[in-house]
């Protein structure tokens, strides 16, 4: 009966995709957006929202700085989309640094459902775009930090498939122009591997239509003008407020230090080993989807269908730049994911239909999973029996530390997610977008129960509220670091933004009248009065302090 009607419902929005949209953005915005902003900034984060904190007060757009010192890791352009929020909102916030990744991921995972409908029909192209944004790395990690590389991923792709599409269509001024601006857009993103990616987009199409050719053509030269011209204006306008040879220089130290030469050959081997491994871990469950690929038909289908072969032969194409890279974080792979997944899941149907084994495998796997983890809201709630279940309960409670214990949402997410695994047993031909709704709650009960209990029980809360504390009891005196003194980004951060400016490296000897940040050990010796200290994460002690 249930699954008579849910089929029901489904064939009549598969009719509706506007609505479906409104359906799908209903259930992921609040997966998204709950509890966004509630942990501390980590991993890069500190660095992109201090950066565009410095760029926000001092007005200088072409002279990033961290902590007052000129940055070159990256070009600004995520900078400036910061900055505009910051101004735009009168906020510098947690949630404001992470609002852009939300907004990149839904950008991204809309792209691709337009861009490929015309190739593989809208409920195909709508399943690629929710796999995508439910893969685990994705959804359960970098969907709420204010990082570049969403936004760099989502144009990367758009980059190998106006290659194609023009391609086909013969439009090659168009192609070569309109890549290589976009082109041009991703390097003031991220850098030199956007150079790369256009470099292996073009050299694969061209060479899979046999139009190599036209790497040599006067459209061609257009396009690297284009590139050049953009380029071109950003360096003319950036050389003249910072070291032109320095930032390039850095560029390309950033972009060679992750490559096999540049590290331990030890670490290098224990990488390359372990990385398809790894690819597949981050990016489950929709991983498992390449074991379709196990059999000689499913590879044949890929090979005879033009754009499924463009899609894995990039794939293959730009694998390596990764794979050859010990430092490579996964957030990096974003742009190959897309192309994996819209080779692997137009052949699960039609593999499921045959009853080939892969199939069949991949069915019971995913539903395993599913009817295992629809019980998952309702661990928090065994809190509450713990004491009852003597040294196993004081075990399972020190686990669960911080874990709201909330009965009723944990029954509704589990009762939810148990119908959705059920329908995902009894409706076959609708699995894998039954498997992203089911991801997209998963996601709305981990908002739910881990967000309060990091910030419970993570250290960097601590951080957070004593680097808040010194920048508003400072608020409104001269404030400077101690000459040698490291201070973490993310703390630097806090006190700038509670003060309102750009927390610098001051001088000695010490001004009368300025307050100093200094390690504990630098002080020694020093008749200064003590105001307020604090420890970061590495253990280091600092110190407020101002002189008589």
């Amino acid at each position: 009966m249930a699954e008579t009607l849910a089929r029901r419902v489904f064939e009549w929005l598969g009719q509706r995709p506007g609505l479906v949209l409104l359906l799908t953005l209903a259930v992921a915005l609040p997966a998204l957006l709950l509890h966004l902003g509630w942990q501390p900034l980590l991993v890069d984060e500190p660095i992109r929202a201090l950066v565009s904190l410095e760029m926000h007060y001092s007005g200088r757009f072409f002279a990033p700085t961290l902590q007052g010192f000129p940055y070159y890791n990256k070009p600004p352009l995520f900078n400036w989309l910061l900055v505009a929020l910051y101004r735009l909102t009168g906020r510098a916030d947690e949630w404001i640094v992470r609002l852009p990744t939300v907004a990149a991921l839904l950008l991204y995972a809309g792209a691709i459902w337009r861009v490929l409908r015309p190739q593989l029909g809208s409920r195909l192209a709508f399943t690629v775009a929710l796999a995508f944004a439910t893969t685990g790395r994705v959804l359960f990690y970098d969907s709420f930090l204010g990082l570049i590389d969403l936004w760099h991923a989502g144009l990367t792709w758009l980059v190998f498939m106006a290659v194609w599409y023009l391609g086909q269509r013969g439009q090659w001024v168009r192609l070569f122009v309109l890549t290589y601006a976009l082109t041009a857009v991703g390097f003031l993103l991220k850098g030199l591997p956007s150079l790369v990616f256009q470099a292996l987009a073009l050299g694969v199409y061209c060479l899979a239509t046999r139009q190599v050719r036209r790497l040599f053509s006067g459209a061609h030269v257009l396009g690297v003008g284009v590139l050049l011209g953009v380029l071109g204006t950003y360096f003319l306008l950036y050389s003249r407020q910072n070291s032109l040879e320095t930032a390039l220089a850095t560029l390309w130290d950033q972009s060679s230090q992750r490559t096999v030469a540049a590290q331990p050959l030890a670490d290098s081997v224990r990488y390359v080993l372990l990385f398809p491994f790894d690819f597949v871990r981050h990016f489950l469950p929709w991983t498992l989807l390449a074991v379709l690929l196990l059999t000689r038909r499913a590879r044949q289908v890929v090979w005879q269908a033009p754009f499924l072969r463009y899609n894995a032969l990039l794939f293959l194409a730009v694998l390596p730049v990764y794979w050859l890279s010990p430092a490579t974080i996964p957030r990096y792979l974003f742009m190959l994911v897309p192309l994996g997944l819209t080779v692997v899941i137009p052949l699960y149907r039609p593999a499921q239909l045959a009853g080939a084994w892969p199939a069949r495998w991949l069915d019971a796997a995913l539903l395993l999973l599913l009817a295992c983890t629809a019980l998952a809201p309702l661990v928090p709630a065994l809190k509450a029996v713990a004491p009852a279940l003597g040294a196993t309960g004081a075990s399972m409670a020190s686990q669960l530390r911080g874990v709201p214990t909330y009965w009723l949402p944990g029954l509704l997410l589990s009762a939810g997610l148990a119908g959705l695994a059920y329908l995902f047993y009894r409706l076959p031909d609708y699995r894998l977008l039954l498997l992203s709704y089911f991801l997209l709650v998963l996601r709305l009960s981990f908002d739910i129960y881990v967000f309060p209990a990091r910030l419970a029980t993570s250290p960097e809360v601590a951080y957070r509220t004593a680097a808040v504390r010194v920048g508003r009891e400072t608020r409104g005196r001269p404030l400077v670091l101690w000459p040698g003194a490291q201070l973490d980004n993310v703390e630097a951060y806090y006190i700038a933004r509670e003060r309102g400016q750009t927390l610098a490296t001051g001088r000695l000897p010490p001004h009368p009248g300025t307050l100093y940040l200094a390690e504990a050990g630098q002080l020694a010796g020093q008749h200064c009065r003590l105001l307020d200290e604090f420890t970061i994460d590495r253990g280091l002690v600092f110190q407020l302090v101002e002189f008589p």
